[in-house]
Formats: structure tokens, C-alpha cells, sequence
């Protein structure tokens, strides 16, 4: 008979792939309605809710005021991406559909008074970013031409608006990203980016001027090399205005056009920001801000920012321009486009939209007044996961921190069934980036959404956020640098220390996970250390010297992370786990895409064939067809997450007691080095569920008008 933890582990999976995603919430100019762009099991539609009249402070909307969501047949149809025109009655989106030809990219208007829809365009590429100009004459499309490469956030897959050619030619300048401007009259559409240059992300309010950030490459690799820039859209010229010290994300452009700002930080951006004058070229760094993913210019407040961002393993909002920075700051997940904190406000900036995520409570579009006695105090406006799932809504999630051998703060989460019975077998999942962390939320989903599902079936899973992470401020994050696989694996081996001293963890039952970098931690620890009786590692880079030569982001990562070079082969040998030596062999267990073009499936062969030669452990590789970095099909899911669990019951059994090893790496050279005493009791741990934040539900079932 089938197994009581592999029963509750596909439970759990299935419940999480029926959960309704909503991406990002915008609310309407005049703050009296909210546009989700909802990713659900079956496509990605837009849902429309009515703000509560208690918020907006007029009397409630009478039928007519519902807005509508688009009307007629769209099984077919994924919607995303709104953005709302002046009026606050038309909503823009993108509209993909499979079409005789291949994918059909168009930019929509929806009447949201009718349910109407009218196509604007044909888009000449899959959209990346959609702007609307204050005046809502013209729109602006960020597209990636077919072929373009997509970097691991979005699932390290190319760009397919056809059938893949045959053969599939890569030169320079191919798949290209470009700017087009739309007229939303007369649907008329002109090239409008800067000729030779991809543009990876951009701001613009109207007119001729944008700010963005680019490079002369094409292919993610560049991003790591991108400089912001002055555009002039109508000459199509390009005017540097600041090289950074790392990456950029997240521009924003004053409504005069005469300043911007763009956050500096590095990887998966989250950081400063700097705010440039356009006119002089000065710059500078705006004060106390940290983590930030999201600014916008407060149009009321000439130079001051709002911004959103990551705070530990919540989030946090703040403006520039009140005291002390930062208006709100909470353990749970403010989501925006990009995966990452960002908020949508009302015209008068009175209102704000997000959507939140948090221990026990499914993810819903909310919205709150920003000013007055109820500011900060988050509402639904949706239901699209009304009926929480009872083991995932029950999980107990802390929050944690412990020290590193160095004297360094490590925080992180603990996950578990809320047993307090111990010890248990513990589960450690390293997070991807590493520039990414682990966020307080309903269902972690990275490391093919393990977390839940192992927590629910008795492990006690542990989501460390070692130096490198994001939420601890830029040094933290940068910590890493020059330094991969040293301190920041010890930051995890402490965390594992931490909880098996404090009895709540059996040192003999504990597996580590990971997911892309966190996949490269996962498999320096199971080859260099005796700490764990299992590994999975999933979408890893496992031997940067052909990484740097075969990944898309190759030449660019690894330069930004300080791994080598070409003038420094034996230093990608040094710190690749196919090399890497120390420990007597731990079982591993290798998951991968086929399509995966960030971490290419090489890199789960060359660690596969390296372990077996060895013969010190088991090993065995999986790889899954048309995955990219990123899994997305279901039953791949389930079937991988089987094996997982397969993987741990098998390995992590018990069996008689013996000395348990302590050989913890204490940087990445290949010899193993002693490890060090940690405290044995917790310290400040914070318990997050199950009670979870206060955030008022809404009285109805669903709020009236909401069709998906």
C-alpha cells in the first residue's frame, strides 16, 4: 500500500496546483475599481473588482458602476498585463492566442463598463512590458523578438511565436528586445528604441523621452552589463546617464521628464536607489533605502519616491520624503509583476494596490488607504482561492535566526505540520539566485514547491536565507561575491546545526534540496561534507567552466559573482561540485529540463557522470522533456516531487544509532575543514501562523462583479 507521507505529498502538490495566482493588481485612476492579471491551472485571465466603498469614501456603486471582465469565448485566450487609461473605464492588456501561424500577441482595450473588447495592434513580438502615457494617447510595448532568450525568472526558455525552426540559427544581434509605439486612436505602430541596443526594462509617462536600462548584447548574458540610459524615442538615440556597480532594475520617470531613478543592486535586482537628474547627469543614492524592488515618483511631492521592496522574509513600504523612510513593513509577501514587491496607486496616490500573500492565507488582491487612521491596513477585493486548502492553510510557519561561524546573522524560515514532537527529520531547501530569498507566504513555491508539501508530511523543513539573499540590505546580498559555495554554505550548515542542537531536528535524517544556485550549494554540500544522508539538487549549475561557455547568462553571472574567468580557468574548476571533493558521498538525487538554456541539462550530466565514476553514493538524474529552468508542466510536477519523496524515505530511514560526521567545508577549497561549535537553543524565533498577520477578509463570498 501506498505510503502515508507520499499519499500527503501529491495532496499537497495538487492543492498548490490549484491555486489561482494572482501576478499583479492595478487599480483604476480614480481608485474605484482593481484590474488582477490572475495566473490559473488553466490560462492567465483578468479578474475585476470593485474598491469597497468604505475605502473610497463615496456611497456605494450603484450595478452600473460593477466593472465587467472581457466577454465571449477566451478558453483560448491568456490575458495579462493591465494597464488602465485615464478615463478609468478602458483597461489595456496583452492577449496571446494560438493562431494558424503560431502565437498571436495583441494589444486589447476592454470596456469595463460593457465587457467589450477591441484589438489595438498586433504586437511585433512577445511583450515584456506594456506603458501607458499620461494622457492616454499613446502606448509603448517592450517586445522580444522570436527567438530572444529568457533568463531563469522566466523559465530560461526562448522566446516561441512559432514552431522552433529546423535548424535553429544563433548570430549576434538575433533576438533582439525592442521598443514600439502605439498610437491607441488610430492603432498605428513605429520602432521607436534605440537602433543596436536591447532594452531590458523601462519607464516613460508620454512623449518623447524614456529612461531604461541597456546593452549592445542580446542575450541575458548582457543584462549583467546594462547602464541607464536617456531615450530619445523620436530620434532614437541613446544617452548614458549612469554605469552602476551592479545590476539595475525597476526605472521610474518624473511626470516633468527632468529626473528618473533606477534601483541598483545586483542579480535579481534588489537594491538602492539612485535618482539621476536627466539635465546635469548628477546622481545620487536616496537615503535609509534598502531592498527596494518598486519606485514610482510622487507626482504630489516633487523628487520624493514611493517605493516597495523585500524586508528579511516580509516586505515593506516606504516614501522618500517621510520620516524615517519606511510607512509599512510586514512578515508576508507583497507581490508585483516580476515576482517581486510593487504597489499600483490611485491618481491622487490616496490608494494602493498589491497583491498578498501570507502564512495560512492564499494569495488575494487587497488594497489600502495610504493616508489617515485606517492607512496600512490591507483589504481583499478578491476570492480567487476562497477555499484554502486545509493542510496548507494549517502549516506552521517561524521565522528564525541563528548565527554563522563568523559572528553573522543568518535568518530564515521553519516550516512544519505544527507537531512539536521531536526530533524530526529535517528537510533544508536552498532558494535559487542567490540574489533570491525565501519570503513568509502561503505556499513557498521554489525548488519545484517542495516546501509545503515535505512540511505537511512530517519534516521539519528549514528555508535558510544565507549571505547573498535579498531582505538584509545590499552588503548582505553582495557578500557572496568572489566567495561562492564558502560562507554562504556555511550559513547553511549552521542553520542545520542550529536546529539539531536544539533537539528539534535528527542530525542523522536531514537532506538538503536546492534549485538552480541553491541546486549548486545543495550539490557542493552532499560532495564536500558527510551532514547529509540525502541531496536533490534541481537546475544547477554544477561546473562554471562550461557554464560560462553554454548558459545564456554565461560571461555575465559568473563575472558578476566573481567566480572566474577566462583568465582564471582553475578557479571554475575550484569551485564546481563535478570537482569537488571531501566527504565520504552522499545519495543524490538530479532533476532538470531539457529546454533549460540558463542552467543547460549538461550541467545535470556532467555532475550525474562525475558522482558515478566516483561510486561513493547512489545517484541517479532525471530529466524532464520541454522544461526550462522552471517546471510548469503539472505532471511533471507531481511526478518529480514523487521521486523526491521516494528519494528521502529511501535514504533518510533510520537505522542504528552512530556518531553523527561533522565535516563542514569552511570555504570552497576541495579539502574538507573542521566545523565549529554552534549554540545549541533558539534564537529569537518569531512564530508567523497560524494566526498570521491581521488582515480583514471580505464579508461576501466574492466580491460582486468579480468574473473570471
Amino acid at each position: 500500500m501506498p505510503r502515508t507521507a507520499a499519499i500527503v505529498v501529491r495532496r499537497v502538490r495538487e492543492a498548490m496546483l490549484r491555486l489561482v495566482h494572482p501576478v499583479e493588481a492595478r487599480i483604476s485612476p480614480d481608485g474605484r475599481a482593481v484590474a488582477v492579471a490572475a495566473a490559473g491551472p488553466e490560462r492567465a485571465e483578468l479578474v475585476l473588482a470593485p474598491v469597497p466603498a468604505a475605502l473610497t469614501g463615496r456611497a456605494a456603486d450603484v450595478p452600473g458602476d460593477v466593472p465587467r471582465a472581457p466577454s465571449g469565448p477566451a478558453a483560448s485566450t491568456d490575458r495579462h498585463s493591465p494597464r488602465w487609461l485615464p478615463d478609468s473605464r478602458t483597461l489595456l492588456h496583452i492577449a496571446e492566442s494560438d493562431g494558424p501561424t503560431g502565437a498571436e500577441v495583441r494589444l486589447d482595450a476592454l470596456d469595463t463598463q460593457t465587457g467589450a473588447v477591441r484589438t489595438v495592434v498586433r504586437a511585433p513580438g512577445a511583450v515584456e512590458e506594456l506603458l501607458v502615457s499620461d494622457d492616454g494617447r499613446q502606448a509603448l510595448l517592450l517586445c522580444a523578438a522570436d527567438g530572444a532568450e529568457r533568463d531563469g525568472m522566466h523559465l530560461g526558455l526562448p522566446v516561441r511565436l512559432g514552431a522552433v525552426p529546423a535548424p535553429e540559427r544563433f548570430a549576434p544581434g538575433t533576438g533582439r528586445r525592442s521598443l514600439h509605439l502605439v498610437g491607441l486612436a488610430d492603432g498605428s505602430l513605429r520602432e521607436a528604441g534605440p537602433a543596436g541596443l536591447t532594452v531590458w526594462n523601462i519607464a516613460w509617462r508620454g512623449g518623447s523621452t524614456a529612461v531604461a536600462t541597456v546593452c549592445e548584447d542580446t542575450l541575458p548574458a548582457g543584462y549583467y552589463d546594462a547602464r541607464f540610459a536617456a531615450l530619445d524615442l523620436d530620434a532614437r538615440t541613446s544617452r548614458t546617464v549612469y554605469t552602476p556597480q551592479g545590476q539595475l532594475g525597476a526605472p521610474a520617470l518624473a511626470a516633468d521628464g527632468r529626473s528618473a531613478a533606477v534601483c541598483e543592486g545586483i542579480s535579481i535586482v534588489a537594491g538602492r536607489p539612485v535618482v539621476a537628474d536627466l539635465a546635469t547627469g548628477n546622481t545620487t543614492v536616496a537615503a535609509g533605502v534598502e531592498d527596494a524592488t518598486w519606485l514610482r515618483f510622487d507626482d504630489t511631492s516633487p523628487g520624493a519616491l514611493w517605493f516597495a521592496g523585500w524586508d528579511g522574509t516580509g516586505s515593506r513600504v516606504g516614501h522618500t520624503a517621510h520620516p524615517g523612510v519606511v510607512r509599512w513593513s510586514g512578515p508576508v509577501t507583497l507581490g508585483g509583476a516580476g515576482y517581486q514587491p510593487g504597489l499600483s496607486l490611485s491618481r491622487d496616490g490616496l490608494l494602493a494596490a498589491t497583491v498578498l500573500d501570507a502564512p495560512g492565507r492564499p494569495p488575494e488582491a487587497v488594497v489600502t488607504r495610504t493616508e489617515g487612521p485606517a492607512a496600512w491596513n490591507w483589504t481583499p477585493v478578491t476570492t480567487l482561492n476562497a477555499q484554502a486548502d486545509p493542510e496548507l492553510a494549517g502549516l506552521r510557519t517561524e521565522q528564525i535566526h541563528w548565527s554563522a561561524p563568523d559572528g553573522r546573522t543568518v535568518q530564515g524560515l521553519v516550516l512544519s505540520d505544527g507537531d512539536s514532537t521531536g526530533p524530526r527529520p529535517l528537510a533544508v531547501l536552498v532558494h535559487g539566485g542567490p540574489a533570491w530569498l525565501w519570503s513568509a507566504g502561503y505556499a513557498p513555491g521554489d525548488v519545484l514547491g517542495l516546501a509545503p508539501a515535505l512540511a505537511a508530511a512530517g519534516y521539519l523543513v528549514l528555508l535558510p536565507n544565507p549571505r547573498g539573499s535579498s531582505g538584509r540590505g545590499l552588503e548582505h546580498a553582495r557578500a557572496v561575491v568572489g566567495d561562492v559555495g564558502g560562507a554562504d554554505l556555511e550559513d547553511v550548515l549552521s542553520g542545520v546545526r542550529h536546529l539539531t542542537g536544539a533537539g528539534l531536528a535528527d542530525p542523522d535524517r536531514t537532506a538538503v534540496l536546492g534549485h538552480s544556485y541553491g541546486g549548486f550549494l545543495a550539490a557542493q554540500a552532499a560532495a564536500r561534507t558527510d551532514v547529509f544522508r540525502a541531496a536533490v539538487v534541481v537546475s544547477a549549475p554544477t561546473d562554471w567552466l562550461s557554464f560560462t561557455h553554454t548558459s545564456n547568462i554565461g560571461g555575465g553571472y559568473d563575472r558578476t559573482y566573481a567566480i572566474g574567468g577566462p583568465d582564471a580557468p582553475q578557479e571554475l574548476i575550484r569551485r564546481s561540485p563535478v570537482f569537488a571533493r571531501g566527504g565520504s558521498g552522499t545519495p543524490t538525487l538530479i532533476v532538470h529540463g531539457s529546454a533549460d538554456r540558463v542552467t543547460p541539462v549538461g550541467q545535470a550530466q556532467e555532475l550525474y557522470r562525475s558522482l558515478l565514476r566516483t561510486g561513493r553514493a547512489p545517484v541517479e538524474l532525471y530529466v524532464y522533456p520541454d522544461e526550462g529552468h522552471e517546471f510548469t508542466d503539472g505532471g511533471h510536477l507531481l511526478d518529480a516531487a514523487a521521486r523526491v519523496e521516494q528519494w528521502l524515505a529511501t535514504h533518510l530511514a533510520p537505522r542504528p544509532a552512530a556518531a553523527h560526521p561533522t565535516a563542514v567545508p569552511g570555504d570552497a577549497s576541495p579539502e574538507p575543514i573542521p566545523g565549529t561549535a554552534f549554540p545549541a537553543g533558539p534564537e529569537d524565533v518569531t512564530l508567523l501562523t497560524p494566526s498570521g498577520p491581521a488582515i480583514p477578509r471580505p464579508a461576501s463570498a466574492g466580491p460582486a462583479g468579480a468574473e473570471r
